[in-house]
């Protein structure tokens, strides 16, 4: 139950994320890592193996592509801070 409410709370902060500014990258990027945490009833086949026990799987592509949303979108406002000086 907690990883549904925190992969919902992932995909809402990505969809509000150009509105919300900084806050919001900063609570996406927050949410993403906890979905990289909490993910585990979820994560689905293993896409790269790191070890035997480890590896990147299908449920943690969420999680990465909220941090680099979280990425672009702190990018973007802060580009756009520099350019009103």
């Amino acid at each position: 139950m907690l990883a549904a409410v925190v992969l919902v709370l992932l995909v809402v902060l990505a969809g509000f994320s150009s509105e919300t500014g900084l806050v919001g990258a900063a609570l996406l990027a927050l949410v993403s890592v906890a979905w990289l945490l909490v993910n585990k009833p979820m994560e689905g086949v293993v896409l790269v193996a790191v070890s035997e026990s480890k590896g990147l799987t299908g449920g943690d592509l969420a999680g990465i592509a909220g941090l680099v949303v979280a990425g672009i979108r702190t990018w973007q406002v802060l580009r756009a801070r520099r350019r009103q000086r």
